[in-house]
């Protein structure tokens, strides 16, 4: 299943890299265990378009190379341990929790990063 996920160029390179950190935390930021989320590419977009919130990103950290959407093919038995009855599927956003398909996705993230791309925002 192809999910999106908005943010800036640095930040996708690092999670291209190394894999979703849930433990990530902006500058000047609180440090958060909020798993990782991604968008169904195909919506619905409740919450803003993985665009419009790369464009935030990127507005926010102005020195982390622009906006841009990162673009993974997750296994469709990896996306369905991350629903739950709050954030069905069809909420079109994918949240991955630990116990909640985060530790499934971190364990096939190496063959998932070398057939994702980063595409650039305009």
């Amino acid at each position: 299943m192809i999910l999106l996920h908005g943010t800036t160029r640095r930040r996708a390179e690092q999670i291209l890299a190394l894999g979703p950190n849930p433990r990530f935390r902006e500058p000047g930021g609180l440090a958060l265990e909020d798993g990782f989320s991604m968008n169904l590419e195909g919506g619905p977009f409740h919450f803003g378009t993985p665009e419009e919130y790369a464009r935030g990103k990127a507005r926010e950290f102005p020195n982390e190379g622009g906006p841009v959407i990162l673009v993974v093919d997750v296994p469709d038995e990896i996306v369905m341990t991350s629903a739950t009855e709050w954030l069905p599927l069809s909420q079109g956003l994918v949240q991955f929790d630990p116990g909640a398909g985060l530790e499934e996705l971190a364990a096939v993230w190496p063959a998932l990063a070398k057939a994702a791309q980063i595409r650039s925002v305009t």
